[in-house]
């Protein structure tokens, strides 16, 4: 299966860009395609009506509309979504053809945070269903992720890390049944 993944903040050291990883990994280890899209693949110009998309937002485009599904690892700004990821969407939007509607989506997120992030997916969810695409019930958290990520982005707590394929075998099930 194609599969797209976005998400981590701007800066170096971004623990959503390290979960995004180990997330990459566990998946093309199970045998998917992979398309990851961190850091400076995401910092679009910012999104004016009229204005061409950049090479750089047409590739995610086209990564989005290949994809069986798309997996999220957002940081949480004010309980909010983060701005570089918003102009994305906003570009995303768009574009023709869209590639939002029916598209399975996995939220994720990793903060310091006794919440793992959790308040920030509430206006992804909003944001996602506004375009058609379908995200899924679960999602992965990972509260004090400073503290319980490894250096490869695995989760080190039990209950977080069982989490994990958890909500992917959920994920994939669902992009496959949307997707034969």
């Amino acid at each position: 299966m194609k599969l797209a993944l976005v998400g981590g903040s701007l800066r170096a050291g971004s623990l959503n860009a390290r979960l995004l990883r180990h997330l990459a990994q566990t998946l093309e280890g199970r045998g998917h395609e992979v398309a990851a899209f961190t850091g400076e693949a995401l910092r679009l110009p910012l999104y004016e009506e009229g204005a061409a998309p950049s090479a750089e937002a047409l590739t995610l485009h086209g990564a989005l509309r290949e994809a069986h599904g798309l997996v999220i690892v957002s940081p949480e700004y004010n309980s909010g979504i983060p701005g570089h990821l918003k102009n994305a969407v906003d570009w995303l939007s768009t574009m023709k053809p869209s590639p939002w509607p029916d598209l399975p989506v996995l939220l994720c997120s990793a903060s310091p945070g006794a919440f793992g992030g959790a308040r920030g997916l509430v206006a992804w969810r909003a944001t996602l269903a506004n375009m058609g695409a379908l995200a899924l019930p679960e999602a992965i958290t990972v509260p004090h992720a400073d503290q319980q990520l490894d250096a490869e982005g695995a989760p080190t707590d039990s209950r977080t890390a069982a989490s994990v394929p958890r909500a992917l075998e959920k994920f994939l099930s669902l992009a496959a049944r949307l997707h034969p």
